[in-house]
This record gives C-alpha cells, structure tokens and sequence, in this order.
C-alpha cells in the first residue's frame, strides 16, 4: 500500500525522507550494480564531493551525455544536492549539436560514458569523477528551495534547435505526488527505466515517483524489446513508461502476454499520437494492465493531462493538480502552475515568445470539453496551409490508418507553387498495398484539400526518443536527393 506521510517539498528532502525509511530497500540496480536506498544517498554524498573537486561550484552546470546506468541517476540527485545544475545531453545527437547545447549551458564539467567512441567536445569519463566514493549523508547540508532549478531538460528540437527548459524541485515532485496517487504506487513497485535520463521521462517520471513509493527502478541502457520483455519477467516489474512506437515494437514479440508477464499492471505512455487498433491489441495480449495516455511536455515536466484509457480518442485527459487551462488564439491551449518550467536557459527571446504573464503556450491545438479535461488535437505550427485552408496532419493520418494495410502514418506540408503548401504522407505497411489504393482509399474520408498529392512508403518511420516523427530524417529517406 502507499505511504501515508506529506509529499517532501524537493528531490534531496525525497531521496533523505526514503532513506531513512527503507534503507535497505533495493533502489537502483543495472548489469553492473544494485545500490539500497541507504547506500544511493551515501554515493551522492560522495558524488558532490567528487564534482566540487572536480571544479564543480553551486550554480554551475554538470552535463552529461551518457545511456542509461546508475551513476547517471547519483549525478542528478548529486547535482540537485549541491546546487549544480544537471544538464543531459542527448546521445542520439551528432557532435556539432552537442557543442551547440554545451555552448548554451557553458558548463563547469562536461561527462561521457566511458562506452562513446564519439564524446562531446573537451569531457571526461564519467567515472573519471564519479569513482564510487561514498559518504555519509549530511544532515545539516543546507537543503535547496522548493522553486530552485536543479536540471535543465534540452526539448527534441522537432520544431527548431532544441532548447534548455529549466526544471524546478517543485515541478519534479508535482509530477512524483500525481503518478504516485493515480497509479496507487507502494513498496512492491517495479519499473525498468529505459527512456533517456537526459529527457523528462527517465528521473522525472519514473525514479523520482518510484523513490516516493519506497519501489525499485531496474536501469537499462536503452531500448530493446526483448531486452526489456526478458527483464519484466525477471525483476518482476509492475510499470512501464513507453511512447507507442515502442509499443507496437513490443507487440511484434510473442513473450508480451499477460501469461509471459503476470506481474505488469500499469503502462502509462504518452509523447506522439497512438495508432487505432493498438490499444485493442493490448487489451488482447494484456487484459489485467491498466494503460494511462500522458500528455506533457518538457516545459511542464513532462506532464499536463492524463486520463485511463479504454478506446483510441484524442490525447489530453484530466488536468494535474495545480494546472491551469485555458484556449486561446489558433485553438492554442495555454497552461500555467506548478509543473510549468520559468523558462529556457540563456534564450530570454524564446522565454518571452512561449510564456507570458505566467501562461505558457504549448504550441498545441486543443479543445477544453464540458467536464472539465482537455482534448489535444494536434500541433498549431503542424498545421498544412493549403491556399488558406487549415489541415491538421493528425486528420490525414487518421484516413490513412484506416486502411487494413497501414501499421503507422505520418502526414506533413511540403512547398506548393500554386497552394503554398501540399499534403504529403509517409506510410508503413504491414502488408501488400500500392499507393494508388491508398489515394482512392482516402478519397471518401477526406475533403479534396486534405488529400496527399504524394505518399511514400517505407519499412519504418524514424521517430526520437520521445516518440515524435523526425521529419528531417523522414526527409532523407524520402527525398534523398532533395
């Protein structure tokens, strides 16, 4: 059962409070260690030692570009502890990118995982300064601020050069109070942690809720299928946190059933559009799994809406505790309370452009319905213009995925001498269909502007970690010449 003790004000005052209680409780584990509550809180101890010999000081950032492994969880909660700022750097970027999130951040250190043959510009091993060194934990450390920034959250860059959302102790333990009340979390809770630490999902969603529980989190490098269907049933895991791409790679293995994974009873997933049918299929394979749809970002902690779904409808649900909605120009939908960040690092011109007066923009059209909870229709600046008229991506996608033959579809605008803009598509088949009979397809469930003038077919859409299509990629694969 959940504990029945207030939620702690900061991730450090969460962390001190769960040591305390379990201390011999299993908190993190990967394929090189397991560390109890007790001895996590000692190795953060050790690691702000080793970080302000390492030239560290409060204020300064720490980035990391690392996968997933248990000293990136010590150097966040050491980052938190401090007053450094932890900044992760993705690993799926090119190293002209990283340099130009390292430029942003100006940080004091910047760590790679000692597996990267390619590492960010003038960085160390990672446990070249986390060597394991450990120390009892300080009480009388002075302890952050609910309101202080602890980390920095780069978004996916689908819309433009990704930006430095800035992460409050406030926002983070928001979202930890909301999934341990909706997913009645307690003691006996398992999660695999594969999606990114250097996005909301890893630390935000998972470990830090998981610490408020007093569960276990099992650490994985990435994502792997059969990877994490094998550690399900090893480590008996009870969660999962996943975007649909992934959960339609799962439903492609056998051992994703109910009978396979007895102990499953929550996945909650979120990031991109889910394709009809695939929450069916999950209902088939896993009848006793509870599924919640999570609507965020990184602007609010990765987190806005959720609702318990049973039936494919459009993303939102109810609003968390504390958040304010409300809709304005273009249908945008504008949120404002604890989970919504102060801004992005050093880029005062975005700040001012995306919040305002306290609102935030999310950059999504939504509709708020009568009872209260909000209904995600796709993003403002996605929309395709043709000759005036509006076109969601979501509405053409929608058609296409109709066809028995198409796994996933995406839709998007591309230059039009007489329109301004054309209706293009890139679908994926599961089997045999020419794109003609998908053009006569959509013809009765589309008006004539919003028909693609061009699809294209290929083996897989390449989305990011988030789940959200990367259309530059999608373009590369599509238009090789272009």
């Amino acid at each position: 059962m959940p504990r029945p003790r207030a939620v702690p004000g900061t991730l450090v005052a969460n962390l001190a409070s769960a040591a305390s209680e379990f201390p011999v409780t299993p908190l993190v584990k990967d394929s090189r260690s397991t560390l109890t509550y007790a001895q996590f809180a000692e190795r953060v101890e050790g690691a702000v030692d080793e970080l302000a010999a390492a030239g560290a000081r409060p204020g300064d950032r720490v980035m990391l570009c690392s996968v997933n492994r248990v000293e990136s969880a010590i150097l966040i909660w050491a980052c938190a502890r401090a007053g450094f700022i932890y900044a992760g750097l993705p690993t799926n970027l090119d190293p002209p990118s990283w340099e130009a999130l390292i430029q942003n951040a100006e940080p004091a250190i910047v760590l790679a995982d000692d597996e990267r043959r390619v590492r960010p510009p003038h960085s160390v091993p990672l446990t070249d300064v986390l060597s394991g060194g450990t120390r009892e934990w300080d009480s009388d450390r002075p302890q952050p601020d609910p309101d202080d920034i602890y980390a920095l959250v780069y978004t996916s860059g689908t819309t433009g050069t990704p930006k430095g959302v800035t992460i409050s102790h406030r926002a983070t333990m928001t979202v930890a109070a909301t999934y341990h009340d909706l997913l009645n979390l307690g003691v006996s809770e398992v999660t695999p942690i594969h999606l990114p630490f250097s996005y909301v999902s890893g630390h935000i969603s998972q470990l830090n809720p998981i610490m408020l529980a007093g569960g276990t989190a099992v650490i994985l490098p990435e994502f792997r299928p059969r990877t994490l269907i094998e550690t399900i049933r090893r480590e008996r895991a009870t969660l999962l946190d996943l975007v649909p791409s992934m959960l339609a790679q799962l439903l492609r293995e056998d051992g994703f059933t109910n009978r396979r994974l007895p102990s499953l009873r929550s996945i909650i997933y979120g990031g991109s559009s889910t394709p009809p049918g695939l929450l069916g299929a999950l209902r088939e394979r896993l009848p006793q799994v509870r599924l919640f749809d999570v609507y965020g970002m990184s602007e609010t902690a990765g987190m806005i809406s959720v609702r318990e779904t049973t039936t494919t409808t459009p993303a939102g649900g109810t609003l968390i505790p504390s958040l304010h909605a409300r809709v304005g120009d273009d249908e945008e939908l504008l949120v404002r309370g604890g989970v919504v960040t102060d801004g992005y690092w050093a880029n005062p011109a975005a700040t001012s452009d995306r919040l305002q007066a306290g609102w935030l923009r999310t950059g999504d059209r939504a509709s708020l319905l009568e009872d209260g909870t909000v209904a995600v229709l796709g993003r403002v600046a996605a929309l395709i213009n043709r000759g005036g008229v509006k076109i969601a991506p979501a509405t053409v996608e929608d058609a296409l995925r109709t066809h028995p033959a198409v796994t996933d579809a995406v839709a998007y605008g591309e230059p039009d001498q007489v329109g301004g803009e054309a209706v293009a598509a890139t679908v994926v088949l599961g089997s045999p269909a020419t794109t003609d009979e998908l053009r006569i397809w959509v013809r009765g469930r589309l008006p004539v502007f919003a028909r693609p003038r061009r699809i294209d077919v290929v083996t897989e859409i390449p989305r990011n970690p988030t789940g959200k299509a990367d259309l530059r990629e999608l373009r590369k694969l599509t238009r090789p010449d272009e």
